[in-house]
């Protein structure tokens, strides 16, 4: 897991000094400021998670850096260090959305267990819908595990049912790595079992075979040093997996009808929804290919195992369905949320999105309800409904996190529109999972 990024404000040299030492120890990737000019430098240049700022600056101080830049990307957690004469300001910075502050001589222990909860939620509201595939606990895990992945030139394997998002877990790796501003080249192995499988993957030379009129790049070559996805790898023959074997071991290839090999510089990521296991005892799989993609491995688990992120999926196809279609996006109910958690889900999140698009592409009403989502029943009470504290808690969390993104991660805005304090939004944001992707 990657640290919280914290900026430390202040023109202490000495309390600097044993600041940063003490925060980096604690696991923060701390960045310090000395004025408020170079604060406003370093926020121009990247948005820390986290804010620990002196409130009297020399060439400023510590509210105006904070209004300025809030203003301009939302709020983010900060913590004032305030002499003895400046608490009166300290406790109105709070009341606009401060997240806490501490009073001059303090301990360092007092000021890390103010920091503690804070680094647990993370960014409120920068959209980056890059940095993670859910926020469900095992969506949460197959992130750090894939994004740790992406760091290392060794084959990846994505497991999962269909339809459980295993190409945008390959696009996370591509995204996510040091490989994103190369191509990504998605294959279904399903077409490598014909005649053409060879020239479709390493392409092949003018003249190779009868209709060859002309040179064609494969899919190798085409992946260049980019990232080279191969969907169903279950699906490939055993002639084709012998030829793959011989690109990841010799990272090599040679073109149909060529007389030179050409260099593969490019990363394999593999998925499928069989057990390749089985495969490879049935002889249906080989073995050795089997050891070499078997490196990395992440299971992605079915829909109906992690309910946690179904609203947020709803609400973020919602949003796409509305602007494919050209039509503002309805809202959707808390009995078709409720309804949704219910679902068994056995197409996935695939599932999930072609119900959103039909729901949104023929709907005329402003709101999405069970039936829009779940056309083949015939009532409500066909819905194998969820308990009551489950049907509230996720309108709820449905709730906030529409709000939020009204208030563009705003907290104190939001927390007034939504009639409840700010350190309550807060609790109820770290107690449902709800971070910068959703705000």
């Amino acid at each position: 897991m990657s640290k919280p990024n914290l900026l430390l404000i202040e023109d202490d040299e000495t309390l600097g000094t044993s600041l940063v030492q003490r925060l980096t120890l604690e696991g923060f990737s701390t960045r310090w400021a000395r004025s408020a000019a170079q604060a406003q430098a370093e926020l121009a240049r990247s948005r820390p998670d986290v804010i620990v700022s002196d409130i009297r600056l020399p060439d400023g101080d510590g509210e105006s850096v904070m209004r300025a830049h809030f203003e301009q990307v939302g709020l983010v957690p900060t913590i004032f260090m305030t002499a003895y004469g400046e608490i009166d300001q300290a406790v109105r910075l709070v009341r606009d959305g401060a997240w806490d502050y501490v009073s001059k001589p303090f301990d360092l222990d007092a000021l890390i267990e103010r920091l503690r909860p804070i680094s647990s939620i993370g960014r409120i509201s920068e959209s980056s819908p890059g940095n993670r595939l859910g926020g469900s606990p095992a969506m949460r895990a197959a992130s750090e595990l894939l994004a740790k992945a992406a760091d290392v030139d060794l084959p990846v394997t994505l497991m999962g049912e269909t339809g459980t998002g295993k190409e945008v877990a390959a696009r996370f790796i591509h995204q996510v790595g040091d490989r994103s501003d190369r191509p990504f080249v998605a294959v279904n192995a399903g077409l490598l079992q014909s005649e053409m499988a060879d020239s479709l993957m390493f392409g092949h030379e003018r003249g190779a075979f009868t209709g060859a009129n002309a040179s064609h790049v494969g899919f190798a070559e085409e992946a260049e040093d980019g990232t080279l996805f191969l969907d169903e790898i279950g699906e490939l023959s055993l002639a084709m997996q012998v030829k793959l074997l011989r690109l990841i071991e010799q990272r090599s290839f040679r073109r149909l009808g060529g007389t030179r090999d050409l260099a593969f510089r490019g990363r394999i990521v593999c998925a499928t929804n069989r057990d390749l296991e089985a495969m490879v005892e049935e002889g249906n799989f080989r073995r050795d290919l089997w050891y070499r993609i078997n490196v990395i491995t992440c299971i992605l688990p079915p829909l109906r195992e992690r309910s946690e992120d179904i609203a947020e999926l709803l609400s973020s196809r919602l949003e796409t369905a509305a602007q494919r279609f050209g039509r503002h996006a309805p809202r959707l109910t808390a009995d078709a949320i409720a309804a949704a958690v219910a679902h068994r889900w056995p197409g996935n999140v695939r599932e999930l999105v072609n119900r959103i698009d039909r729901a949104v592409a023929l709907g005329d009403a402003e709101a999405i309800g069970p039936s829009d989502l779940f056309p083949e029943r015939q009532s409500e009470n066909a819905v194998a409904p969820a308990t009551l504290l489950e049907a509230r808690e996720m309108a709820e969390r449905h709730h906030i996190i529409a709000v939020l993104q009204q208030n563009e991660g705003r907290i104190q805005p939001a927390a007034r529109q939504l009639g409840i304090s700010r350190t309550t939004l807060w609790e109820k944001m770290n107690r449902y999972g709800i971070d910068g992707d959703q705000a």
